[in-house]
């Protein structure tokens, strides 16, 4: 264990399986002129994945797999560390290079308003023509340095909902934390966006976020169509509690979200050498078999709340049936 470390390491873990080596790997020769711990948060692994992490000097603490929690779970990992700065990273995500952490470090260091940077993801290494351009076309894919924060509570106000939404920008794939911030303004206890729930409110305290290219992991996932739809779903209903945003709010707003996210995604395939050579028909199905979950997953966001009003009963089940594995 490093007696006085200024960066710690967080890793929320459940049989990571056998990529996590490499991620433990690339965590050992990060550079800069500073000493680091790594603190691992398992929640019942039956893989080796807790026993890898102590191999690799990790300090291993374990939670029963039901208590896990995306916000609650962070907590406690940050609440362990004893570092000034505490990344944050998950388990199948792999850092580029050996400057993932030092440059992340380095905004925090330079600026005392940075609350928070996060990084650049780039697709794993054989990932499929469609899961390729989703990551590419995220906003964690920019090359381009971004600093988020406020002018004024009064122009903040007056932003579109969309706006509103940019700025709050923050994701815990790969992330790193000044501490007494987080001490101010801790994670929600919540199963689902605690990172943009986060990034919301240290921006609106008057801090700065920042998104850093030069950080960079490859994390990426081949997920089917009900994960799409459960995924967006859920992001829909928080993008709805924080900034009022129903991006498809009627039938007729979902039929023109296919269509326009359908054929976005078939030109970007089209444009893609490996997806091109498949044929037209399998980039069209490949771009229905994306938009139509996704986009329906939506809709049903926008309007559970109505569900809820007019059923209850339906609502409980259509929401815990929506909420699964996500």
């Amino acid at each position: 264990m490093v007696d006085s470390p200024k960066v710690s390491i967080v890793v929320p873990t459940l049989n990571a399986g056998p990529g996590f080596e490499e991620l433990l790997k690339k965590i050992s020769i990060q550079k800069g002129d500073f000493e680091h711990e790594v603190l691992v948060v398992d929640s019942g692994s039956t893989d080796g994945t807790d026993k890898l992490a102590w191999r690799y000097g990790a300090t291993v603490y374990r939670i029963p797999k039901a208590e896990f929690n995306h916000g609650a779970t962070r907590n406690l990992g940050i609440s362990l560390a004893r570092g000034k700065y505490v990344a944050l990273i998950v388990q199948d995500a792999v850092p580029l290079d050996e400057w993932w952490l030092p440059t992340m470090v380095e905004n925090l260091e330079r600026d005392e308003r940075v609350a928070g940077v996060y990084s650049r993801q780039i697709p794993h290494q054989g990932s499929s023509a469609l899961t390729r351009i989703l990551v590419n076309n995220l906003a964690t894919a920019s090359l381009e340095r971004r600093e988020q924060s406020l002018g004024s509570l009064e122009q903040y106000r007056k932003m579109p909902p969309m706006k509103r939404r940019r700025l709050a920008t923050f994701d815990n794939v790969s992330s790193c934390l000044r501490r007494s911030v987080w001490e101010e303004l801790p994670f929600e206890r919540t199963n689902f966006g605690e990172d943009i729930r986060w990034g919301k409110k240290v921006v609106e305290d008057g801090y700065k976020t920042v998104y850093e290219p030069r950080s960079a992991v490859f994390h990426s996932h081949e997920r089917g169509a009900m994960y799409d739809l459960r995924r967006y779903y859920a992001d829909q209903r928080v993008l709805l509690e924080l900034f009022g945003l129903e991006l498809v709010p009627n039938l007729l707003r979902l039929l023109l979200a296919i269509s326009r996210s359908t054929l976005h995604l078939y030109w970007l395939l089209r444009r893609d050498e490996e997806a091109a050579a498949t044929g037209i028909l399998r980039s069209m199905s490949l771009a229905l078999k994306y938009a139509v979950p996704a986009q329906v997953g939506n809709y049903l966001g926008v309007r559970s709340g109505l569900i809820a009003r007019l059923s209850p009963r339906a609502f409980e089940k259509l929401h815990r049936f929506l909420s699964k594995g996500i």
